[in-house]
């Protein structure tokens, strides 16, 4: 672990890019190679800081990179996580400012929300506490220029999680095939952003959630009733595209709708 002042210094820069919505140097010359206990620590420091300063509140976790097409397309192969504050969770029809944003991405999802804890791994148990799935897009942006840079940067930086919009149906866990569901996002104007099937993320979206379960129980942060877990894109994370209505639609699961306004 490096020096508590470099990871305190990296926090506070993280934090002030974000309220700023400005960008700030990759974290990763300054941390060991591939110290991930380093690097949330960082995302760690920033969410309490927004808690204490913004009032805001954790209601959920994001697992990220779990695609291998998104993987291969970034450069990192292994899943990370990143906290969802209630100022982050947006309804379907939101309109998003692009002001408060540095380089917006679109990625659709299935969102799963917990009636219980989780405080097994196993997958039965995961399934059991499950309250119901629905569609979901995440907010994708990064507080570095360019590219996400190594495992490092994108988890100390809440894993790219700027907020997430939730869909317009709930469906109870096991009515729909997740694995062979299929997404596709589309403009109002009919332009297809991306598309994909649930087999992408880790063979199913289920796999998501316990890496994620498995992870917070070790942490000793397990997931608890009522949160909302994002389990990963199912196409690729494309730019978002500003002033037209965008939806995601995933078979059985329904739609989530959002657009981006350019002049907010």
């Amino acid at each position: 672990m490096p020096d508590t002042s470099i990871i305190e210094q990296i926090a506070d820069e993280l934090y002030r890019a974000r309220r700023e919505v400005t960008t700030t140097d990759f974290v990763s010359p300054r941390l060991p190679e591939r110290d991930l206990d380093a690097a949330y620590r960082i995302s760690e420091l920033v969410a309490t800081r927004r808690e204490a300063e913004l009032g805001v509140r954790r209601v959920g976790r994001k697992v990220g990179l779990t695609n291998p097409l998104v993987q291969k397309r970034v450069g990192v192969f292994e899943p990370d996580y990143g906290i969802i504050h209630d100022d982050m969770v947006h309804a379907s029809g939101v309109v998003v400012p692009a002001s408060a944003h540095n380089f917006l991405r679109i990625e659709a999802e299935v969102a799963f929300v917990l009636a219980e804890d989780i405080l097994d791994p196993a997958l039965d148990a995961i399934e059991a506490a499950i309250e119901y799935v629905t569609p979901a897009f995440e907010l994708v942006d990064f507080r570095f220029a360019g590219n996400v840079g190594q495992i490092v940067d994108t988890i100390a930086d809440n894993a790219g999680c700027d907020g997430i919009v939730l869909g317009e149906e709930r469906h109870a866990y096991g009515d729909i095939d997740l694995a062979g569901a299929e997404m596709v996002i589309t403009t109002a104007t009919g332009d297809e952003i991306t598309r994909g099937v649930g087999s992408n993320v880790l063979g199913d979206p289920i796999n998501a959630v316990q890496w994620l379960a498995e992870t917070a129980l070790r942490i000793g942060q397990p997931l608890q009733a009522g949160e909302i877990l994002l389990s990963g894109s199912i196409g690729y994370i494309e730019p978002w595209p500003a002033d037209v209505e965008c939806a995601a639609t995933i078979t059985g699961l329904g739609c989530v709708r959002a657009t981006l306004d350019s002049k907010a």
